[in-house]
């Protein structure tokens, strides 16, 4: 598909230096952000939502512990606050 487009200067300078530091080219560039646009504003679950904006936070991480922590988690947390 052919695609012709205006664009004002602004963006063409934005275009032209994403092109040189991506080193893509423009009908590269408008399908990464077609698919950009589209994984934002897909359909997801509230577990899939919540996924990322902690991903965009910077939350997101791990840790080891047994395999019950869900059970048990209460056995980790500091209470003191609480009293």
């Amino acid at each position: 598909m052919q695609i012709t487009a205006e664009l004002d200067t602004q963006h063409l300078d934005k275009l032209q230096m994403l092109e040189k530091s991506l080193k893509k080219t423009t009908s590269e560039l408008i399908a990464f952000a077609i698919d950009e646009v589209f994984i934002k504003n897909a359909e997801n679950s509230e577990g899939q939502n919540a996924y990322q904006l902690m991903q965009q936070s910077g939350f997101i991480g791990s840790l080891e512990d047994d395999g019950n922590l869900s059970e048990n988690y209460k056995d980790y947390l500091d209470w003191s606050h609480k009293t």
